[in-house]
């Protein structure tokens, strides 16, 4: 993959929004740990990707909008100055140069619904500013492990990408991650912080495959963790049952986690 591809094939866009295939994403992690220019634009992404998850909810005639319709701009101005009842995304997506484009595409609001008089109107079972506080995600803590005798190439890989993780470098972190875990795919250590990465970069559905994959090799030391970090993936998609789910098994393993799975739990709809 070369960068004229990644503007052509609007991959960056397709990677933040996590659209992309297994092998599409592999090619594009390999290709932005290895490019400064394209790594630049990708964290600009991740910056505005995480100040729009701390803006209020957008009206419904705003939702839908794609990362397409928003202003561009360079990484020097990766900040949000509005946002519209249309949504605003922005993303570098010109290497090398500035560039600046507006489209929007609002779409129509739903129609009124009519309620009967005496009809009380249903209370939403969670509110989505409410919603987006309990999905929001600390880093799970990470300490490096000695290990006796020569280090394989695993876990060497592992060791030199989460010097990344530590210094909140989450999407470089990825590439190298991920050539751990291909190489020794049952290592729940390595499955469980690739599962991070994707999490803390927005990847969600990536997310939930790789603490899936940690839950099944049933390492106690991850597996609760594990359930934990996966009930906050569903809860990112709003997928309040499946979240429950996690959160209850996060509760009976009675781990470091037990406490705010309960008090989340208890904030949920019954």
């Amino acid at each position: 993959m070369i960068c004229r591809e990644v503007e052509e094939q609007d991959i960056l866009e397709a990677y933040l929004l996590d659209r992309l295939t297994e092998p599409e994403r592999e090619e594009f992690e390999k290709h932005y740990f290895e490019c400064a220019s394209c790594f630049s634009q990708l964290q600009t992404g991740l910056t505005v990707q995480e100040d729009l998850r701390r803006q209020p909810p957008l009206p419904k005639q705003a939702r839908g909008a794609s990362l397409r319709d928003a202003w561009v701009w360079a990484p020097a101005f990766a900040t949000i100055l509005v946002i519209l009842s249309a949504g605003i995304w922005w993303y570098s997506a010109q290497k090398g140069r500035l560039s600046q484009q507006a489209v929007t595409s609002p779409t129509k609001a739903n129609p009124e619904v009519s309620v009967q008089p005496q009809t009380p109107l249903a209370a939403p079972s969670v509110h989505s500013s409410s919603m987006q506080e309990l999905a929001r995600v600390e880093p799970p803590p990470y300490s490096a492990v000695v290990l006796r005798g020569t280090e394989d190439a695993p876990h060497e890989a592992f060791r030199n990408a989460m010097q990344n993780y530590v210094k909140g470098d989450y999407a470089y972190a990825i590439p190298g991650v991920r050539v751990a875990v291909k190489a020794s795919p049952r290592v729940p250590r390595f499955n469980f912080y690739l599962g991070a990465c994707y999490l803390l970069t927005g990847q969600t559905d990536s997310a939930i495959v790789s603490f899936r994959k940690t839950v099944s090799l049933g390492d106690p030391a991850y597996s609760e963790s594990a359930h934990f970090y996966l009930a906050k993936a569903y809860l990112s998609k709003n997928e309040v049952s499946a979240a429950k789910v996690e959160l209850r098994t996060t509760v009976r393993l009675r781990g470091d986690h037990e406490a705010e799975a309960g008090d989340i739990l208890s904030q949920l709809p019954k």
